[in-house]
This record gives structure tokens, sequence and C-alpha cells, in this order.
């Protein structure tokens, strides 16, 4: 099965945002840069996931996005499921294919039942089991951010205690 690229970008969406620092926010554009994909997809792609409820986005100066609770917890299966909702995996199940062997097919019933069978094999996973500081660190990086675990240097390091 292939997923769509929509999904496919949801989920490097899913892995870079929950890789970030807690409390980071990452703009659209280096989110766009950091998961290799168009601006505008990406776009398209965080407004369905905010719509979800997945991700939190602002506008303005201090606006970003971020994952949230519900987007950490989200099972992957349940996620593809909504996001692949109404693709075609063959010609056939699109609204202007057809098929002369049509009538009766058995076919698409075990094609959606391999189908389903691969969104339940995914239902257990959640996106935070897939989060990874080693494979997001040097995205992070990339994008000009400071990857998970490193102290932000905006902020004053403590002073050293005096002997």
């Amino acid at each position: 099965m292939r997923l769509t690229a929509f999904s496919d970008i949801a989920l490097r969406v899913l892995l870079l945002t929950g890789g970030a620092p807690e409390g980071e926010r990452l703009t659209t554009r280096a989110i766009a840069e950091g998961v290799g994909a168009p601006y505008h997809h990406v776009t398209k792609t965080v407004g369905r996931l905010s719509g979800l409820g997945l991700l939190a986005s602002s506008r303005g100066r201090t606006g970003g996005v971020s994952i949230t609770p519900a987007g950490l917890d989200a099972g992957v299966g349940t996620l593809l499921r909504e996001l692949e909702a109404g693709s075609a995996m063959v010609a056939c199940e699109a609204p202007d294919g057809h098929c002369p062997l049509d009538h009766a097919c058995r076919l698409r019933r075990a094609l959606a039942d391999a189908r389903e069978a691969f969104y339940r094999a995914l239902d257990d996973v959640q996106v935070r089991d897939l989060v990874s500081e080693r494979q997001v660190g040097p995205v992070l990086l990339s994008i000009g951010m400071r990857p998970p675990g490193e102290p932000d240097s905006r902020r004053t390091a403590p002073a050293a205690p005096i002997p």
C-alpha cells in the first residue's frame, strides 16, 4: 500500500513538531524546509492537522506551529484512516473510475480488508512512539532551531558557584 503525499507530509510534520523542544514554535516555512516539502503543501497540511486538534498554530510575529498533547497521543492508524479517507487504492474506487468487471467485484472488498489490516497494525503506534531526538535534532539544527535537550542560548546561564 502506498500513502498519499498528503499523509506522508502530515506524518513528517507531526514527527518534526513532536521532536521540537517543548514550548518552541516552528514557522510553516521552517517546517517545509525541515520536512523537504513545498511550502504550500505544508501550509495545507498544517491547516488540516490544526483542524483535527493535532497542531496548535498562531499567526503574527510570535506565532508558529507546535504539536498538541492530542497530536502526540494520536494513533497512526486512526490518523491515516482520517487523512486517506476518499483516496482510491485502485482506479475503480475513484469517483470517475470504471471497470467492466465492476459487477459483483470481490477485488475491492479484498483490497479494503487489506487496507484496514494495514491501519489496524498501526492503531497502537502513537506519534510520540515515533519521535526521535536523534532523528529530529539534525533537522532542527539545519533550520536554525536548537535541538531538544540543548540549553537555549538566549537564556542566561546560571552563575558559577563562588569558591
